[in-house]
């Protein structure tokens, strides 16, 4: 039986200068939890926590709670493991979201472990295969700025093979409005365009929303709303044609249940290092599938989420696209691991046991926690 001996987890931070501004702030650094489990038989697995703008916390949940719980459990028990960790963290006296988090750092870890003792990638263990999934430009990218900076930025990522972009919104309705506007007319159908509000818009802009969403004839319109707005949903989805998306701040299957089962949504965007982990979003997929919904998971931050991300995709038949971070500096994407190669805009999933990520340990000690939100 392959046992659960220890569980770490580190927060790290790396300094992003010149981020770019959205909805939520500035990008002033990528942030990420690593978690590390050993077994007793001396396989490690590394998963990813979301950092959830205050790193150090989600650490110390695992750390000084969930960790210790859970020593001495067969690794290989992901649905009791993950069962256990709703019950005694989640559904009562736990930390809210916090515990989700940091429970999806552990699952990814522990399937990365499966895979290593069973000498299997995880989309294998999953039932699926190594298939191309097309890629969109997202991530910390096409921010707040002029016109002409974002023409030049989505013009580098057609040049690298993208044809499926993804503005930011949430600014103000006049300047989201003229900036999707000049650029679907500077590269009409040439690219698929999306737009994310980060939930800034509000219920009483309703019918200008919709404007925005004509003019930019998006694919899709992101977190128009906070997560708990469920009449600002239904409305928006009756005024536009516009698909609308949402799932990266719902936390586990129960929090997305009403957006799907309402239909409210056509796109879930369940993040595996926020919502349960790989054990939770497979469910979140399954239940989107049954009302025919598109899964399209939020971006990956790392290499380790990445790879969640992908494995999965490469499972679920309602996979539809991977967000790719194009952001300028992301050492967590680049640097942890050897880097995903994304090309002519398709990602594959890696070969490798378990999550298929060589970790270099040495970034532990490089990018240190820098106190403070990651967007400011």
């Amino acid at each position: 039986m392959t046992k659960i001996k220890r569980i770490e987890a580190f927060a790290l931070s790396c300094p992003t200068p010149g981020g770019a501004v959205f909805a939520v702030g500035r990008s002033a650094k990528r942030d990420m939890v690593l978690v590390r489990i050993e077994t007793t038989d001396g396989i490690v697995g590394y998963g990813e926590a979301h950092h959830a703008q205050t790193p150090s916390t989600i650490a110390a949940f695992i750390n000084d709670a969930l960790g210790p719980s859970l020593i001495g459990m067969d690794a290989h028990e992901t649905e009791a493991i993950w069962d256990k960790s709703y019950r005694h963290y989640i559904a009562t006296h736990g930390p809210g979201a916090a515990a989700v988090i940091g429970l999806s750092g552990v699952d990814l870890a522990l399937w990365d472990i499966k895979g290593k003792d069973l000498g299997q990638p995880v989309y294998r263990l999953l039932g699926g295969r190594r298939r191309p999934i097309r890629a969109y430009a997202g991530g910390i990218s096409l921010g707040f700025q002029p016109v002409d900076d974002l023409k030049r930025e989505i013009e580098g990522y057609i040049g690298r093979g993208y044809d499926f972009m993804k503005l930011r919104v949430g600014d103000s309705i006049e300047t989201d409005l003229a900036r999707v506007s000049a650029i679907r007319a500077a590269f009409g159908p040439e690219i698929t365009l999306a737009a994310d509000a980060g939930t800034r818009y509000r219920s009483a802009d309703i019918a200008r929303i919709a404007e925005i969403c004509e003019a930019g004839r998006l694919a899709w319109l992101e977190e128009p709303f906070t997560p708990d707005n469920l009449p600002g949903y239904r409305r928006l989805r009756d005024v536009t044609s516009t698909p609308l998306a949402a799932g990266e701040n719902h936390f586990t299957r129960h929090e997305l249940r009403a957006l799907i089962a309402e239909q409210l949504i056509a796109f879930v965007q369940a993040d595996a290092c926020k919502t349960g982990g790989i054990t939770e979003i497979l469910k979140i997929a399954a239940l989107a599938d049954t009302w025919h919904l598109q899964f399209a998971p939020h971006t990956s931050a790392s290499v380790l989420s990445t790879a969640a991300s992908v494995h999965v995709l490469s499972v679920a038949p309602n996979a539809f696209i991977y967000e790719a971070d194009v952001s300028a500096i992301n050492a967590f994407r680049d640097d942890l691991g050897p880097p995903f190669a994304i090309e002519n805009g398709t990602i594959l999933a890696p070969e490798g046991p378990g999550l298929g990520v060589e970790i270099d340990e040495r970034l532990i000690a490089r990018y240190p926690f820098i106190p403070g939100a990651s967007y400011q």
